[in-house]
């Protein structure tokens, strides 16, 4: 054997090994927001529902990566990515010394917040935009660093004293379900829409037909137009 094959061999041993530990605690961290998730949207439903039954409130599970949580015009898309990731040199995250002086705490899974009209979905209309709210990073030992929108751009930037907890997950959902609430469907300015023909006419009146999107209103594309 080459020298070389030693090198190979004993990174493998040592980088891939520490990426199967990542990979598996980053699945153990979604399964708890899963049932986080799945636990909200059980308290709030029957509340809301005495309320207004018209509000729907409900968990969807769309497999071992995927989850939702809809809360009336608003659905979370949590996303878990299967691949392990670090930062570059130059990333705020290496000012930390719980990185810098240990680089295997600064190997991360992955999971995405993105925030999509519950219409967006349920009708299937495949333009329409989703709003990425938060990344989730998750280390060998559930330390996390999370950037995002508002709270949760300063709440949990140091790794080393931000582990993962029900009281944590708790927090990282409802700043994402308040973001979304405050974060309302814009009317298209009326110079956008112009004129439209019967083709477009048709197609608004379809449901899936017309891209929607919280800053994108909705949209007729100029490729419509004769």
């Amino acid at each position: 054997m080459t020298e070389n094959f030693n090198v190979i061999l004993d990174r493998l041993d040592k980088k891939a090994s520490l990426k199967q530990k990542v990979y598996r605690e980053t699945l153990d961290v979604f399964a708890q927001f899963r049932n986080k998730a799945s636990e909200i949207a059980e308290k709030l439903a029957p509340r809301i529902l005495m309320k207004d039954p018209a509000v729907e409130i409900a968990f969807m599970d769309m497999g071992p990566f995927e989850f939702h949580l809809k809360f009336s015009g608003d659905t979370l898309v949590f996303m878990m990515h299967t691949n392990v990731f670090t930062f570059p040199p130059n990333h705020e995250i290496n000012k930390y010394s719980y990185i810098n002086l240990n680089a295997d705490n600064g190997y991360f899974g992955m999971v995405q917040v993105y925030n999509f009209l519950s219409d967006s979905l349920k009708y299937q209309r495949q333009t329409d935009v989703g709003y990425l709210l938060a990344r989730i990073f998750i280390n060998k030992d559930k330390h996390i660093f999370v950037d995002g929108r508002r709270q949760l751009d300063y709440l949990f930037q140091d790794p080393e004293k931000s582990v993962i907890s029900d009281e944590v997950i708790t927090k990282i959902i409802e700043q994402s379900m308040l973001y979304c609430l405050d974060f309302d469907l814009y009317a298209p300015p009326l110079e956008m829409l112009k004129s439209i023909n019967i083709e477009q006419k048709n197609f608004i009146n379809n449901p899936s037909g017309v891209p929607t999107g919280k800053r994108v209103g909705f949209v007729i594309s100029d490729h419509h137009e004769s």
